[in-house]
């Protein structure tokens, strides 16, 4: 039955012990929620009892537990069988797994890529900005949930001064030079900025109804590029890979050959998944959303270019 699921965008969250991921995910499922996404939430925890899924439930989502050992490497087995499970019976919209702090974030990824019904929407590093003091004296697992990751959010900045904040980014650009940072204020951060689009929101943003144009954080923003002619798809994702580095973020919808496909660009990584014949959208032309740092500066260069794709 798992094989026939449809694809469902699943985030991985990681990061120490105690740097508040927990928290930063319930603030995002709230939002995920009041845009009516039904979402499966999936706690890796070494231990025997995990209370921070048992009040994930509260939120009327699924949660799931998988206690003593890492989903990595001894749940393997366990964690793809819950994964076929939970699609099987609740049909999520979208899956968040919040991974044990000695988990391995490649070979997460590398478990999301490989099963059939789940795509990979980003890789995402929680820091403590706060008690983080460097690489030096961590494992070398630690250094891969920075190093390998789309984005990197620093939590607890409402509590540190900004040369604070520099020195962990300097911390942090020893090892990831690339990945964008941003902040969590309280342990929230806009969701626009986090996951990207599912096909069951596709209407609202045809008719408008985005969040994006409103993820507003300090300096990001959100630049809305629409057109109603069809985009080349192989000529799209040959641009998107190509943007400036202050833009992190792309997501939206277009057509090409009469057939519509949803976009969600994470760093360097473009996924395109064609929106079935039966939801009778009857969309036409494109809607794209480009998230980063001040994008409106690059929206003459963006335009120029999507006008000749």
């Amino acid at each position: 039955m798992t094989n026939q699921a449809k694809i469902l965008p699943t985030t991985v969250v990681n990061g120490f012990l105690g740097s508040g991921k927990t928290t930063i995910i319930s603030h995002l499922i709230d939002q995920l929620i009041a845009k009516n996404e039904k979402v499966v939430y999936v706690k890796n925890e070494i231990g025997e009892a995990d209370l921070d899924a048992q009040l994930m439930r509260g939120k009327n989502i699924v949660a799931k537990e998988l206690l003593n050992g890492c989903i990595c490497c001894t749940l393997v087995g366990p964690f793809l069988a819950s994964i076929n499970e939970l699609i099987d019976i609740y049909h999520p919209d979208r899956i968040i797994i919040e991974s044990a702090g000695s988990a391995d974030p490649a070979s997460l990824a590398l478990m999301v890529d490989n099963h059939p019904n789940l795509k990979r929407d980003g890789v995402i590093s929680i820091i403590d900005v706060v008690n983080f003091n460097g690489y030096e004296k961590i494992n070398q697992v630690t250094k891969r949930q920075t190093e390998f990751t789309d984005l990197i959010v620093f939590n607890k900045v409402e509590l540190v001064d900004d040369s604070r904040k520099k020195q962990v980014v300097g911390y942090v650009r020893e090892i990831n030079e690339k990945s964008p940072i941003i902040e969590a204020k309280n342990g929230q951060v806009n969701s626009d900025l986090i996951f990207g689009i599912s096909s069951n929101l596709i209407p609202d943003i045809e008719e408008g109804h985005d969040h994006s144009d409103h993820a507003q954080e300090d300096e990001i923003s959100a630049l809305t590029y629409v057109n109603q002619k069809q985009v080349n798809k192989d000529k799209l994702k040959e641009f998107l890979q190509q943007l400036p580095k202050n833009i992190f973020r792309v997501k939206g919808f277009f057509t090409s050959e009469n057939r519509t496909w949803i976009v969600n660009h994470v760093f360097k990584r473009t996924d395109f998944e064609e929106v079935s014949p039966e939801k009778k959208l009857h969309l036409s032309g494109a809607k794209l959303i480009f998230i980063g740092y001040k994008p409106k500066n690059n929206q003459a260069e963006i335009v120029k270019n999507l006008e000749n794709l």
